[in-house]
């Protein structure tokens, strides 16, 4: 059985990078005593995988892990004790149990909703609408690995639409982001669209950015849970 469970990456740890978010778990799986698979080979290694890689400074309600078990264990009782074994900054909110042979949770991620929220008062209105009205909107994304140094994405593929509201000074946009096997688009690459594009002087280095759902969809796009309805949800 593969065990797949919901945790978090709360404010205390919203700077390691994902490979360190990543072998923190791996420790932790060790610690809780579980009774994981490993691979076969020279150099065996835990067989447990991530839905999606989560930007550094980014805080996040919805990870989602998937353990795959040697032998069948109570759901309940493995989401306890992996719990009690996991650092400060990460905590178990859901667990359930899938098939060996259900699709792995990258292949189901299919888009997040996220909240970023910055010191900005200034009238949004004409931009946001505009951004909403367009089809495409190229950017220049940043890839220092690349021969160019960047490489184009359409914006509008990933990001159909944005919300905001304003209060105490502050900017808040709502939106959700596609996950695709190719890749998706960070929210701070968002925010650096909008400036290029509007000249808005969004100060994108206070953006405080919280992935707040992960979700999959079925064969009509339409959004599901990524853990069944029947799953064990922490009280």
């Amino acid at each position: 059985m593969k065990l797949r469970l919901q945790i978090t990456k709360d404010r205390d740890i919203r700077f390691i990078s994902h490979l360190e978010y990543v072998r923190t778990l791996g420790r932790a799986i060790r610690r809780a005593k579980l009774p994981a698979a490993y691979s076969e080979g020279f150099n065996p290694h835990l067989k447990y995988s991530l839905a999606s890689a989560l930007g550094v400074g980014v805080v996040s309600y919805t990870e989602f892990v998937e353990i795959e078990l040697a032998e069948e264990m109570d759901v309940e009782e493995a989401a306890l004790k992996l719990s009690k074994a996991l650092p400060r900054g990460i905590r178990v909110l859901a667990a359930d149990a899938v098939e060996n042979n259900a699709p792995a949770l990258m292949a189901v991620a299919a888009g997040a909703e996220y909240r970023v929220t910055l010191p900005y008062d200034k009238d949004l209105r004409n931009a946001v609408h505009a951004f909403n009205s367009v089809d495409v909107l190229n950017f220049k994304k940043a890839a220092p690995k690349t021969k160019a140094g960047f490489k184009e994405v359409d914006v509008k593929f990933y990001i159909p639409k944005i919300s905001f509201k304003q209060f105490d000074g502050k900017t808040e946009f709502n939106f959700t982001c596609k996950i695709t096997p190719t890749g998706s688009m960070k929210a701070v690459d968002l925010l650096n669209a909008l400036n290029e594009t509007y000249d808005l002087g969004l100060p994108v280095e206070m953006a405080d950015i919280e992935r707040m759902k992960l979700y999959r969809t079925d064969r009509n796009g339409k959004k599901l849970p990524m853990l069944n309805e029947n799953a064990w949800i922490k009280k």
